[in-house]
């Protein structure tokens, strides 16, 4: 990319204009109507066309922009946004646009403000705004990802609990970080580890070895070796990054159980990082009725994780898979919900430009962001988490707590 092919927008002094972001002609179709020049476009844009949902180029998802920086409400327009924020970080203006990888490849462009300038011009052909393009090459890389998976079982060595959790293992993962071997449990615990190196087979029935991620991991086992998992009334995937109580983890089943969830999780406590309010915990006790939960953490009955079974496959990094589940089992009349009861820790920060497993997705060739993309098309809303009823409990903290540990609850 020769600098003086793109003149002022490879120049670090020029400032980028919201308007320089609108694709005219683009604009005009969409819009129905005409406009002497950008300027005069983005004037529409600001009043009207940002209302009525209009995109202000191929390269420019506005609903989607909108949906994933809600801060961007705060400015006259979401391109604003996008031209302050890009002044000092990264940030994708569409799903199939990873603006770390384009900076990465094309690296003349002082922001990528000034990167989407010139692509909207057609100064730069360098990435194609067709998004079934953009689709179908993430669907042949989903498939090469799936393709070079194996598995094997380490050990298999199941008690006749009915309650299973699997922990997605890595090196950072130890069975003795908050598993209590001596302590009485109505679960079985699996580590599918996805790492060569340091695997702790001290404790734990069931021990997996398989490369990839937790949805790709399950999908292959729902697959392939079903058995391991359709002996259980009630399965737990944890990430390995995650502080639980073990003596907890019965409360979370027992509640489940009692309240009908087919969908549930732990909350998650104040000081972890995570992105939806409502599954944060905000009391000490209690159910509230939700519409899903994240792939962090996500407890199944075996009737719901074998319904939504083919749907594992459809998401290498996990994003967007949370979505399509809890909208499949609600609509099949199933309950889902967030246990205040318990709370965990997600102590790990979410970095989706520099994190090790965001950098592992684009080694894998895999655009978590268009896998949302897709799962959200496929819907066709942009879902979210958000609590629709709260439970009293009445005294299932102490039923929970009593329960048997052989898995029988007291009730």
């Amino acid at each position: 990319m020769p600098k003086s092919d793109f003149s002022m927008y490879a120049d670090r002094h020029h400032n980028i204009k919201p308007a320089d972001l609108i694709a005219l002609d683009y604009y005009v179709a969409k819009s129905g109507e005409q406009f002497a020049d950008t300027a005069a476009a983005y004037r529409h844009f600001r009043t009207k066309g940002q209302y009525a949902g209009l995109d202000p180029s191929p390269y420019f998802y506005h609903r989607w922009y909108a949906w994933q920086n809600p801060e961007a409400t705060r400015f006259d327009t979401c391109l604003d946004h996008f031209v302050a924020v890009t002044r000092q970080s990264f940030i994708d203006p569409a799903p199939f646009f990873d603006s770390l990888a384009f900076m990465a490849a094309e690296p003349g462009y002082p922001t990528i403000a000034h990167a989407l300038a010139a692509l909207t011009l057609g100064l730069d052909r360098s990435l194609s705004p067709d998004l079934s393009m953009h689709l179908n090459r993430l669907a042949e890389n989903q498939a090469r990802v799936h393709a070079a998976i194996s598995m094997s079982v380490i050990r298999n060595s199941p008690t006749g609990r009915r309650r299973l959790v699997w922990v997605q293992a890595g090196p950072r993962f130890s069975t003795t970080s908050w598993f209590r071997p001596a302590q009485p449990r109505s679960w079985d615990l699996m580590c599918n580890w996805y790492t060569l190196d340091d695997l702790d087979l001290r404790h734990g029935e069931i021990h997996l070895r398989q490369s990839g991620t937790k949805a790709t991991a399950i999908h292959h086992v729902l697959q392939t070796a079903p058995d391991l998992l359709s002996n259980y009334d009630q399965i737990l995937f944890l990430d390995d990054d995650l502080d639980i109580h073990h003596a907890d983890i019965d409360l979370l089943f027992d509640i489940a159980e009692h309240e009908g969830l087919a969908l549930f999780q732990p909350a998650l406590l104040p000081d972890s990082h995570g992105v939806w309010k409502d599954l944060f915990r905000k009391k000490d006790t209690g159910v509230r009725r939700t519409t899903g939960v994240e792939i962090m953490m996500p407890g199944f009955s075996r009737k719901a994780l074998f319904d939504c079974s083919p749907m594992f496959g459809r998401s290498v990094s996990g994003f967007g898979l949370d979505f399509e589940i809890s909208v499949y089992l609600r609509s099949r009349g199933m309950q889902c919900g967030v246990i205040d009861s318990v709370g965990v820790r997600h102590y790990e920060q979410i970095d989706e430009q520099g994190g090790s497993y965001y950098r592992f997705m684009r080694m894998l060739g895999i655009n978590h962001k268009l896998e949302l993309y897709r799962a959200i098309r496929e819907i066709g809303a942009f879902p979210d988490f958000r609590e629709t009823v709260t439970v009293t409990l009445d005294g299932l903290n102490r039923v929970g707590a009593d329960s048997h540990r052989d898995g029988t609850a007291a009730y």
